[in-house]
Formats: C-alpha cells, structure tokens, sequence
C-alpha cells in the first residue's frame, strides 16, 4: 500500500514536531542526585556487614551468586535488612572494593562497602553499611 505524498508530508511534520523537553519538566519532582551524593558522603557511622570465617569463605565460593556483587547487594537487603533495594548507583570503586549509593523502597538512603575476595573464587561480601531515613 502506497500512501499519499501529503499524508507523508503530514507524518514527517509531526513526527519534527518541536518541544522544549528542558523547561517542559517540573524541577520540582526530579530526583535531586547531587543531594543523594552529598547526604551519602556525610555518613560516617557504619555496621559491620557479612562476617565470615576462613571456613564459611570457603564455602561461599561454590555459589554462583557470590561472584556477581549485584546479586550479593539485594540478597543483603533483601535477607539481613529485610528491605527492598529501589535503586543502586557505585559511587567509587578501587581494586577490589565498591562503595554503592542504595535507596530502599522505604526511602532509607544507604552507604555499602563490599569487597571482593580474590583468594576465595572472587565472591563478594558486604563488608559495612549506614544509612538514614530520607528527607524531603
């Protein structure tokens, strides 16, 4: 089926429809990342994560979700701190360690370190975290 040029003419004026997308959107309800950032570099009182003897490090490096520190991440929240993860963002990461911006469904904005072992098969472990209730 062939269209009329016209009608095709129409479809490509439409689809150049011009919009000012930038000035269009409410600032007001954008997430404002660079105060998640600051209020994530102002915690500075942690837990300890996952502690693990030689024994249980050994064991840990048959399971395969340990080697993914996306998987190890929720199963943390989801398991020990009985939270649901509403999004994640690493901050910095150096040799084998990550520092990882969380934010719970529960708006709990969370700092997690988590380590890799390179001598157990290179699974990851939570090594601390500490957080607080966001405000608005």
């Amino acid at each position: 089926m062939k269209l009329p040029t016209s009608c095709l003419v129409f479809l490509f004026l439409l689809g150049c429809e011009t919009v000012d997308r930038f000035n269009s959107m409410n600032v007001n309800s954008a997430i404002d990342r660079d105060k998640l950032v600051d209020q994530y570099s102002m915690i500075h009182d942690f837990n300890s994560g996952e502690e693990f003897e030689i024994e249980k490090l050994i064991e840990l490096q048959d399971e395969s979700d340990r080697k993914d520190y996306k998987k190890v991440l929720g199963n943390f929240f989801a398991q020990y701190l009985q939270k649901e993860i509403e999004s994640f963002q690493t901050i910095n990461k150096s040799g084998h360690d990550r520092h990882i911006l969380v934010i719970t469904k529960d708006r709990w904005l969370y700092r997690v370190d988590i380590k890799q072992w390179l001598d157990y098969g290179n699974i990851w472990t939570v090594d601390m975290y500490g957080g607080f209730l966001l405000t608005q």
